[in-house]
């Protein structure tokens, strides 16, 4: 009976420690030191936390994958590192693992308690089956009684740490993906920092070169007059403003894409698997959409502004490098500023091979 209650499975803590149990075996797998940068690398793969990341990791942790050190390096500096809340993350995932090997331990202390008990039932049965006297039947019964109790009562310890164990871990884990999350998000939008902007075009590129059927489009665009709206109205309008726009983007990208503040009150939408035609679609519906809003003045019911929105899209040609892409979408943004705002210039059509 103590042996099955000691084996119940707790959904809660098994959630919470998968993703630990994973990184750790991961780690013995591929011989990597465990250090806090490799743990912090795979529990973040095995936690789903960081879909760039997820992507690049899988091919290296698949069937026949390598992870060598210098690869979970390169991994770790592109997909976690460089952001402004690194050492949180180092930190919550160094608490993590100390929980983890803490609640170890402890499993570890009472299986061999337990292996202690087994055998002092062993070491009791022998004796009672050499006809034993009415004192030593009594001997047994007293120290088997001793022995029993001692275990209910380590397993009733066990059971109260397990539980404050638990809830301690799924805490930090939830606090690491969150701090994970924060690290990959523009905090005044909500949609994705330059950084991870950075890496999903990486990966994105990368893709199509294994794929010569996939292909994307990179949609940049600017919000018109933007340094007006602030001047006229205040950075708090203006963060408004932004965050509108922010709304926007995240509403009308699918999960196979990535929407990121690129800078100041520019954006950029990495557009999945569509060519140029789709690119210029989705670009002309925001600027529609976002032409259409009035923004009111709290309390007075004021409108305060029109916000306009100029697009430029370019779809990606093999063999170019992030910045060609980039470059062209750019000039293509430009162009549409230039030629009177509110508007949407794809690349000129030659230029998409």
């Amino acid at each position: 009976v103590m042996q099955g209650q000691m084996q119940q499975a707790d959904p809660d803590l098994d959630r919470a420690l998968a993703p630990a149990h994973r990184a750790w075996e991961a780690l013995r797998q591929y011989a990597l030191p465990p250090s806090p940068r490799n743990y912090e690398l795979l529990h973040t793969f095995f936690a789903g936390a960081n879909p760039p990341l997820s992507e690049r990791l899988a091919a290296c942790l698949a069937p026949g994958g390598t992870l060598t050190e210098e690869q979970a390096s390169a991994l770790y500096d592109a997909c976690i590192a460089g952001t402004a809340t690194e050492a949180s993350v180092l930190d919550g995932a160094g608490r993590l693992a100390e929980a983890a090997g803490t609640l170890a331990e402890r499993v570890a202390g009472s299986r061999k308690a337990l292996a202690g008990y087994g055998d002092a039932l062993t070491h009791w049965s022998g004796r009672l089956n050499a006809r034993p006297t009415a004192d030593e039947l009594m001997t047994a019964l007293v120290a088997l009684i001793g022995e029993t109790e001692q275990a209910q009562t380590r397993n009733h310890l066990l059971e109260e740490q397990l539980s404050v164990s638990a809830a301690h871990i799924a805490k930090l884990h939830k606090d690491l993906v969150e701090t994970q999350r924060a690290a990959a998000t523009d905090a005044l939008t909500g949609l994705a920092n330059r950084k991870t902007f950075d890496g999903f075009l990486r990966d994105s590129i990368a893709r199509t070169r294994s794929d010569s059927g996939s292909t994307f489009s990179l949609l940049m665009l600017d919000i018109d007059h933007f340094k007006g709206l602030n001047d006229r109205h205040g950075h708090r309008f203006g963060d408004q403003v932004l965050r509108l726009v922010g709304r926007l983007l995240s509403a009308k990208t699918t999960d196979r894409d990535l929407a990121a503040r690129y800078g100041g009150e520019e954006f950029a939408i990495v557009l999945g698997e569509a060519g140029i035609g789709a690119g210029v679609a989705l670009a002309q519906e925001i600027c529609g959409r976002l032409r259409g809003q009035r923004l009111v003045k709290r309390g007075t019911g004021d409108v305060v502004a029109q916000v306009t929105i100029s697009a430029g899209v370019a779809q990606y040609r093999p063999g170019e490098a992030a910045r060609d892409v980039i470059e062209r979408a750019d000039r293509a943004l430009y162009e549409a500023k230039r030629t009177g705002r509110d508007r949407v210039c794809p690349t000129p059509r030659a230029a998409v091979a």
